[in-house]
């Protein structure tokens, strides 16, 4: 069996490669949540079991149990403090929890029984807890561990002492009998025989609590879960799950993308026999249609592409009798997103055939955008005339009211579909819809020029709240703006509508993130980030968007996951969103795929946002197979040992060649500039790093 780092043992690689560059950006989440919670469910699983910061098995969302109706937790009978938590590795999820209760070490894993085979079906799933305790002192150590059962559903022990019951879907399985059991109001305290530990002493418990149907529950021994705890292991270890395709010299860069990906794949579930590809375990638990779009690219990017086609089919299975796609209501971006997802896929496979047979659907979309610009213009006073009715914008401002949300995704959407129309030949359709699209910009760009503002700073911006709705700080909810640059594309790099939100952006920053964009007042919305630093790339600001991706990095928890929103350090504890969040998972993938390769039209474009850092003497940054709109290509930036020059080995894509390939030259190779590669076949060639010879 190959050696396992723990988080903390790549934390720690990660530092000392640090020590080797002066200033190199390091992962050390400095900025994690004060608190979080961890998925060890299994791929597909319809088990969403949580591990809370404390050790704590999480049941039952939502429920009035600290969020979940049902809580499960080991300790000693004094108490225990904690001391740290870990992942056996990033792409395993066993959860070990140490804490301490004077010289007695309390060393907890928690992981999901891994099945024969995969994907998981009902009616019934597993979790183990193991928990070792170490007297770590120079005395004999007095020691009563409990397992403390909490729930709002009717909890009973078993005559035999070995089991206990939470409602009529849950069974808590102990290895050894508990001497008796006390209840209280929804707590039921397992307490087990007092012990004395010697000096060096050790002692194992071991528990499982089977969900599903009650007569699954089969007995389970110590030296049974520690076999199940190797079994898990073997399982994620050979599970096939897309890793492989972006390999980054920072371990700690490296370890968020692998826990990013099973995290996205632990979420998902299969509906109307379709992955779907869903947000988070708890409130966001189900599809939605941005979040979901992105989540889709991302694992396209990563070669599965069948995968996010089933994704693609799920989405479109919600279009409406009207022809628009609206989970949320007065979430009238929603049909733009699917416009903008639905092409972006068909580009990244390269599959005319299948836009065709979907393309109608896209037609009954655009045609619902035409009779939205129609209700809004009922009255042409109003200050969405022309537009998008009144509706809701979401990421921090509710409503509904008249504001630009809405809008920015519908002008994204609608100018993908006129690229797509072209794409397949449909030059008439494309032109009509091409004056259909022009028109409703210009009714924007008119309605941007009556409601530009400046921030406190002077920075001329747009809020999305048009005129007349009140002042919300400038910032709030321009998540839109955002997508609407990249991949929107909506404006010109240059455009003084981009310069000024970027600016009154730059100025709100916080810990290397945007203050007060979502939900939380004067909290920082994580993946935000990603947004931001997308933003930065496009309109030629690299080395902004390295940094930003190092700040929504230390967003995380150590255990490699986010929050959807958090309070700056020292701020408090306010949190907002599920946990893990994997719209921020698949934003931390898109990030760095675009950061070392992204389309600009007919173009691909390479290491744009390559850190510096990545070509420390020695280093790979590797892509293999990644997707584009051009083909499935492949690239190694391999740093020379005396770290005079890199090594460029790509393997362009053949499907529909780039007009052009271009490398760009940064901070990273000690100059600016670039270098034109060749279209037509592998490159092999060295790059000297440092300024070109006189």
């Amino acid at each position: 069996m190959k050696a396992i780092l723990t988080v903390p043992a790549l934390l720690l690689a990660t530092v000392a490669g640090a020590a080797l560059a002066a200033e190199a950006p390091v992962i050390d989440f400095r900025y994690a949540p004060p608190d979080w919670q961890t998925c060890i469910g299994l791929p597909d699983d319809w088990q969403k079991t949580l591990v809370g910061k404390g050790g704590d098995l999480l049941y039952d969302f939502p429920g009035k149990v600290g969020g979940f109706a049902t809580r499960i937790a080991a300790d000693l009978a004094g108490g225990s403090t904690w001391v740290r938590q870990e992942l056996v590795s990033p792409r395993i999820p066993v959860v070990r929890t140490f804490r301490h209760a004077g010289d007695v070490e309390i060393q907890e894993e928690a992981f999901a029984l891994a099945p024969p085979a995969a994907p998981v079906a009902r009616p019934s799933r597993t979790d183990v807890l193991i928990v070792r305790l170490m007297n770590q002192g120079k005395s004999d150590a007095k020691v009563a561990p409990v397992l403390v059962l909490k729930s709002t559903q009717p909890m009973g022990a078993a005559e035999d002492r070995t089991r206990a019951h939470i409602g009529g879907q849950t069974i808590v399985v102990c290895a050894q009998p508990f001497e008796r059991a006390d209840a209280s109001a929804n707590k039921l305290t397992l307490v087990f025989p007092e012990m004395t530990l010697p000096p060096g002493g050790r002692h194992v418990m071991a528990f499982a609590v089977s969900r599903g149907k009650p007569g699954d529950a089969a007995p389970i021994t110590v030296a049974g879960a520690e076999e199940s705890r190797r079994t898990c292991e073997r399982y994620w270890q050979e599970f096939d799950l897309p890793y492989g395709h972006i390999e980054v010299p920072d371990r700690g860069v490296q370890a968020l993308l692998d826990s990013s990906i099973r995290n996205i794949y632990q979420a998902r579930e299969i509906k109307k026999g379709l992955p779907a590809f869903q947000v988070g375990p708890t409130c966001y638990r189900g599809l939605w249609v941005v979040d979901g779009s992105f989540l889709m690219e991302a694992v396209a990017y990563l070669g599965r592409t069948a995968e996010a086609r089933a994704g693609i089919e799920y989405l479109l299975s919600f279009q409406r009798e009207d022809g628009g796609f609206m989970l949320i209501d007065k979430h009238y971006k929603e049909t733009g997103i699917v416009l903008w997802a639905v092409t972006r896929h068909a580009q990244l496979t390269g599959d005319r055939e299948w836009l065709v047979t979907v393309w109608p659907r896209l037609e009954r979309g655009w045609n619902y955008i035409r009779q939205l610009r129609k209700a809004a213009s009922a009255d042409p006073a109003a200050p969405s005339a022309g537009l998008i009715p009144v509706g809701f914008s979401d990421g921090g401002l509710s409503g509904p009211h008249a504001e630009y949300t809405n809008i920015y995704w519908t002008l994204a959407g609608m100018r993908a579909a006129v690229d797509a129309a072209r794409w397949l030949g449909r030059q008439e359709q494309a032109a009509e819809w091409q004056r259909d699209y022009d028109d409703f910009y210009a009714a924007f760009r008119r309605a941007a020029a009556r409601d530009m503002r400046k921030d406190a700073h002077g920075n001329p911006y747009l809020p999305i709240s048009m005129t007349g709705f009140g002042g919300p700080t400038p910032q709030k909810a321009q998540w839109a703006f955002l997508h609407a640059v990249f991949p929107g594309k909506v404006f010109a790099a240059d455009d003084d509508l981009v310069r000024g939100n970027m600016a009154m952006l730059s100025a709100c920053e916080v810990e290397g993130l945007v203050l007060d964009t979502g939900w939380l007042k004067n909290g920082l919305w994580n993946y935000f980030g990603s947004f931001y630093a997308h933003a930065w790339l496009w309109t030629g600001r690299p080395e902004k968007a390295i940094e930003t991706l190092y700040a929504f990095g230390n967003h995380a928890s150590p255990l490699l996951a986010w929050r959807e929103e958090h309070k700056p350090q020292g701020k408090g504890p306010g949190n907002v969103g599920d946990m893990p969040h994997n719209w921020a998972s698949a934003e931390l993938l898109r990030l760095v795929r675009h950061l070392l390769v992204l389309e600009r039209g007919n173009e691909l474009h390479l290491l744009e946002g390559l850190p510096a850092s990545w070509v420390a003497p020695g280093s790979v940054t590797r892509l293999k197979d990644i997707e584009t709109a051009f083909g499935p290509m492949s690239l190694d930036v391999a740093a020379a040992a005396d770290g005079r020059s890199v090594r460029i080995r790509l393997t362009p894509p053949s499907r529909t060649p780039p007009a052009k390939i271009i490398m760009h030259l940064g901070a990273w190779a000690g100059r600016q500039g670039t270098l034109d590669l060749p279209t037509g076949g592998p490159v092999d060639r060295d790059v000297p790093l440092g300024p070109p010879s006189p």
